[in-house]
């Protein structure tokens, strides 16, 4: 029991640390749910002649950066999707909602799709902000970070 109480602090710890004050981005994507995070730039000369350039939130870009740099992105997230059969932005949500702190990497595939995948397909960036991942996300490890980093009676 005792070593499941130090091996629980030490994940926990880990994540507190890695984590950061990314949670400081929560109450943005509760503002932008649900919107485009991504503009459209056309060229100002001649519109109907330009390849439009996505131009995207600052503070989008900025997450993106800094969750890059946690360590925590699994770059086999496919194998995740595989494993637990995720078709849809749904299938997304709903298991993000179900994790526990055993299964808290589930969460960082989920996100490392959209912040690794959109390396190469900026646009869902701006879909895990439509769709609520990001926010989800990083609602759901504030919530087992903080229950589950009460002492024990």
């Amino acid at each position: 029991m005792e070593n499941e109480n130090v091996y629980r602090q030490e994940l926990i710890g880990k994540y507190r640390q890695a984590m950061g004050n990314l949670f400081r981005y929560i109450s943005w994507f509760e503002e932008k749910a649900g919107k485009k995070a991504v503009e459209n730039y056309h060229g100002d000369n001649n519109p109907g002649n330009s390849i439009p350039i996505p131009v995207y939130d600052s503070t989008l870009l900025a997450f993106v950066k800094e969750m890059q740099g946690t360590g925590l992105m699994d770059r086999n997230y496919v194998y995740t999707y595989s494993r637990l059969r995720i078709q849809n932005a749904q299938d997304e949500l709903r298991l993000i909602r179900q994790v526990d702190l055993k299964d808290i990497e589930v969460i960082f595939a989920i996100m490392a799709k959209y912040v690794l995948g959109g390396m190469t397909r900026g646009m869902l960036w701006s879909e895990a902000v439509e769709n609520g991942v990001f926010l989800e996300s990083l609602k759901r490890v504030k919530e087992l970070l903080d229950i589950w980093d009460q002492p024990l009676a």
